[in-house]
């Protein structure tokens, strides 16, 4: 199994909250929509790193440093984890 790092800044982590998953592009496999469960989300907000098996490739999903602040104004707008505001 190949291990894939995937490292998310404000932009990318702005669209996973729009739709709760984000899609992964590699030659080599074609396209794999990577969900984000609540857990999930909970995991990479508190600054760790996922680790997470799809489609039998595991994927580490960090957040970059974006401050607190701001990780927290995106989720309170987010359609799909705006409940979890007041969780981060």
């Amino acid at each position: 199994m190949k291990e894939i790092r995937i490292l998310l800044n404000e932009t990318n982590f702005t669209n996973l909250c729009k739709s709760g998953y984000f899609t992964y592009r590699s030659p080599q496999y074609g396209s794999i929509d990577i969900r984000l469960t609540k857990p999930d989300m909970k995991v990479i907000t508190t600054g760790d790193i996922l680790t997470k098996d799809v489609g039998g490739e595991i994927f580490q999903i960090a957040l970059q440093d974006i401050g607190l602040e701001l990780i927290r104004e995106i989720i309170k707008r987010s359609p799909v984890y705006s409940d979890m505001y007041y969780e981060i």
